[in-house]
C-alpha cells in the first residue's frame, strides 16, 4: 500500500514581476503592484509529497533526514532571504511568479534527489500568499 507524506519548509524572499518582453505600460497592466521598480518579499511556504511504501521495520516511507538535508541544500540555501530576480541565476532571464518558482524547485528538486530518500517525489505546492497557491504534480 502507497501512503504519501508532505514535509512543509519556508523561507523569505523578494522579487519583482517585470517581463523584459514586455513594455513598461504593459508590465504594469499584466503585474499590477507586483511590478515595483524596487521589488516586495514574502514568506513562501513549500510542500514536498513523497509517496512510497511504509517500511515495516520503521514504519516510514521516506527518510526524512535525507529529503529535509535535500530541501535545505537545493531550496532554502540558495532562496532564502535572496532577492530572486538578482540572485538566483534562473530569474535572470524568467519572470519569478509563483509558477516559475514551482518549476524551478522541481528542477533543483529532481536533480538533487536520491535513492536515499526511500520514496517518490510526487507533489511541489509553494504557497506565495493566503491567495495565490501553485501546485505541480511530478
Amino acid at each position: 500500500m502507497t501512503v504519501r507524506l508532505t514535509r512543509k519548509y519556508g523561507f523569505a524572499a523578494s522579487h519583482r514581476l517585470h517581463s523584459p518582453a514586455l513594455s513598461d505600460e504593459e508590465n504594469r497592466r499584466t503585474y499590477g503592484k507586483c511590478d515595483n521598480p524596487h521589488g516586495h518579499g514574502h514568506n513562501y511556504e513549500v510542500e514536498l509529497t513523497v509517496a512510497g511504501v511504509v517500511d515495516a521495520v520503521t514504519g516510514r516511507a521516506a527518510n526524512l533526514e535525507a529529503l529535509d538535508a535535500l530541501a535545505r541544500r537545493v531550496i532554502l540555501e540558495p532562496f532564502h532571504h535572496r532577492n530572486l530576480n538578482e540572485e538566483v541565476a534562473a530569474f535572470r532571464t524568467e519572470v519569478p511568479t509563483t509558477e516559475n518558482l514551482t518549476v524551478e524547485v522541481e528542477r533543483r528538486v529532481r536533480a538533487g534527489w536520491t535513492e536515499e530518500i526511500g520514496a517518490r517525489l510526487e507533489k511541489i505546492r509553494i504557497r506565495e500568499t493566503d491567495r495565490n497557491i501553485c501546485e505541480l504534480s511530478v
